[in-house]
């Protein structure tokens, strides 16, 4: 490879990654506000023979605490990665669309235990 060629940093790229980002920053605060309404999850509990493990506050408290520091970690993690791989001349985007594809992943785990 030719080591005189200058590298040029690619505007589109820093642009689509820092929106992704910012998209996945805003989703992320909506969802962490949301996730306290899951509390009404148990509304049944005492009510019937049948509980969910939602009743159980040591479960339903680790669960949410657990979603939450995902949530901080894909928000901290994410620009981190953007920054080092702006920094090495490499595309962003894909990292920031895989942050955006755990944040989905995530919230649908977080769903997924809530409800057994």
């Amino acid at each position: 490879m030719n080591q005189n060629v200058e590298h040029r940093p690619r505007p589109v790229d820093r642009t689509v990654s820092w929106s992704l980002y910012v998209v996945q920053l805003l989703a992320s605060a909506v969802l962490a506000l949301l996730a306290v309404t899951s509390v009404f999850m148990t509304d049944s509990c005492g009510s019937v023979d049948d509980e969910p493990r939602v009743c159980d506050m040591g479960y339903f408290g680790s669960t949410l605490v657990g979603y939450w520091v995902l949530l901080v970690v894909l928000v901290v993690v994410v620009p981190l990665v953007i920054v080092r791989t702006t920094h090495r001349d490499r595309a962003s985007w894909p990292w920031a669309l895989l942050g955006l594809a755990a944040l989905a992943a995530v919230t649908v785990l977080f769903v997924f235990l809530m409800t057994r």
